[in-house]
């Protein structure tokens, strides 16, 4: 529901751009001609953990579900970009992003479904760096797609967790995070800056996981992260 909401706002966005530009005269048109720009990036997130079982889980009070459930965070930080030419260019970022992440379990526990809510919540230093494929301009509008990846570093990590103070609550994740990413957007070439949108999924490659004893992290052989983000950019 959220992916097709974010969607069609885009796509009513879009066109409702393209049409103004279409009237306007040519905004920022010496733009192209600077090899380096820097601004701002803010973003709204949809982050979430996804789960991979152990094959071999036996387990006194059965797993009957796992369930992750995705939460509305967000993310800030400075943003530079380097033209190779019109068409290519290298984007990076310094990013400080905030994400809450929920798993859900239902253990099967003398008949009975118990249900448990393990909250992860992280702030993240990220970098990404994407590569940025633009089409020509058309009046004061640029479609572009972006390729990439980033380097994420927790530091609300519950990675330092005492378990045998919390020994049944404790879900573990490491520290440090890597991710592709893949998305698409469009920049709009106002009077005074440019301003981009672009929707971007953020796929994690590493095992985030901490593997201890406890009810929650041995029933899982791995958990790597997802993220959804529309993301807004202004450039000078």
């Amino acid at each position: 529901m959220f992916k097709k909401l974010i969607l069609l706002i885009l796509l009513s966005t879009f066109l409702s751009f393209s049409v103004m530009s279409q009237s306007k005269p040519l905004n920022l048109s010496n733009f192209a001609k600077s090899r380096y720009h820097w601004g701002f990036w803010l973003g709204y997130t949809q982050s979430s953990l996804v789960p991979t079982r152990t094959a071999d889980f036996d387990f006194s009070d059965s797993l009957v579900s796992l369930t992750p459930v995705s939460i509305g965070s967000f993310a800030v930080g400075p943003m530079g970009s380097i033209s190779f030419n019109e068409n290519i260019k290298l984007r990076l970022a310094i990013l400080l992003s905030f994400q809450d992440r929920n798993m859900e379990y239902v253990f099967l526990q003398n008949g009975v479904r118990e249900t448990y809510l393990r909250e992860v919540r992280s702030v993240y230093t990220e970098f990404p760096l994407q590569l940025k494929l633009v089409t020509n301009r058309i009046n004061n509008v640029a479609f572009y797609g972006t390729l990439g990846g980033k380097y994420g570093v927790d530091w609300s990590s519950n990675i330092n967790v005492k378990e045998q103070f919390d020994y049944d609550d404790v879900l573990k994740i490491k520290r440090s995070n890597v991710t592709m990413s893949v998305g698409g957007g469009v920049d709009f070439f106002l009077q005074y800056f440019k301003f981009g949108i672009d929707l971007r999924l953020d796929m994690g490659m590493n095992n985030v996981l901490i593997p201890n004893k406890t009810y929650f992290s041995s029933p899982l052989e791995k958990i790597r992260t997802q993220m959804w983000q529309l993301s807004f950019t202004f450039e000078g």
